[in-house]
């Protein structure tokens, strides 16, 4: 029984850190940003090369690049090649917020038998494997960043009915 508490505080305490982590791949919005300076033309050409290197890398995941720093999108698009080699393609922000949030409360049922919880073990791995863009792509975050996480956070949950 407390081998059971044990893995139910570890995958819990695992799904906070995979919302918390994420949050520079979600980032703030608004931040750096700033368009004034570039005309359309320069901005076009900047699409175009960011989607010529993510099909040269055969990346499968449809991942929204305006979520992350203009500064950090090469990068961002070489490493989520390699994750997906590792782990297969990857689920969007909203898409991993609600699964994880959805294991997050199957584990507080305190009525689970053996058999449902090793279920829900098994789920929370794949929805793992399937959000470890987020993991990997997280640097340390100011708290403005954590603030615009969780209000990105709190949208996804709201528009799905779950806040």
């Amino acid at each position: 029984m407390m081998t059971r508490y044990l893995i139910s505080g570890l995958l819990l305490f695992f799904g906070l850190f995979l919302i918390g982590m994420s949050m520079r791949s979600c980032g703030n919005q608004t931040a750096g940003h700033h368009v004034s300076h570039h005309d359309t033309s320069s901005l076009h050409n900047e699409a175009d090369s960011l989607s010529a290197h993510k099909d040269s890398l055969a990346i499968e995941s449809e991942y929204d690049l305006e979520t992350v720093d203009p500064k950090d999108r090469k990068e961002f698009l070489e490493n989520m090649a390699k994750i997906e080699k590792q782990y297969g393609e990857q689920w969007d922000f909203c898409t991993c917020i609600i699964k994880n949030d959805s294991v997050q409360k199957a584990f507080m049922n305190e009525a689970l038998s053996d058999a449902e919880f090793d279920v829900i073990v098994a789920r929370s791995e794949e929805i793992d494997n399937k959000c470890q863009a987020f993991l990997v792509q997280s640097r340390n975050q100011t708290p403005e960043e954590r603030y615009e996480h969780k209000k990105k956070v709190d949208k996804c949950l709201k528009e799905a009915g779950l806040k």
